[in-house]
């Protein structure tokens, strides 16, 4: 069996990684090393994701301490890795998961404002979304009626949730992003 330094060198030249990407890789612990190499090569990671991990990896561990192995042993990063999704859907989750994880607050916000938008109550022909990651103060509305009256009743509800309060404290939760 090959050592771990040949086995990253291995997925490394595989990948066509930067020298740069390598080096940060390399320069973590024996233990922190073993278990991204064994993510990156579950999840299939090309050199932009690894650098993105790496990044999100060492800001969360900068942050709270401890260190990438226990970072990526977390349940919430493993649960995907054992199901049968697709290699995207797997990526797709554990990076939401370290994503909520790097960022603790945006994504508690995140949910505080969909439970908002839920309470609004206004009906499968009002979508109310936000921008990505909430990068901007906007409110997206969006109405679909295939008649007149359809229209008019979604209006009417949007109308009692601006007099009710309901739609401000949607804009009261972005204001705190």
């Amino acid at each position: 069996m090959s050592s771990l330094l040949e086995q990253i060198a291995a997925f490394a030249q595989e990948k066509h990684l930067n020298a740069q990407t390598l080096i940060r890789w390399r320069a973590w612990a024996e233990e922190d090393q073993r278990a991204f190499l064994t993510i990156a090569q579950e999840l299939q990671l090309g050199e932009n994701h690894i650098r993105d991990f790496l990044d999100w990896l060492e800001e969360i561990i900068v942050r709270d301490g401890g260190s990438a192995r226990d970072l990526l042993a977390r349940p919430e990063i493993q649960q995907p890795l054992g199901t049968k999704l697709s290699r995207n859907d797997k990526l797709k989750a554990v990076k939401e998961r370290l994503r909520k994880i790097r960022y603790p607050y945006l994504s508690r916000l995140e949910e505080d404002l969909r439970a908002a938008v839920k309470a609004l109550d206004l009906g499968g022909r009002v979508r109310v979304s936000f921008p990505p990651a909430l990068d901007g103060d906007e409110v997206i509305v969006e109405i679909t009626a295939r008649t007149v009256k359809e229209l008019a009743e979604s209006l009417l509800h949007l109308r009692q949730r601006l007099d009710d309060g309901g739609i401000q404290r949607v804009f009261d939760l972005l204001d705190q992003v």
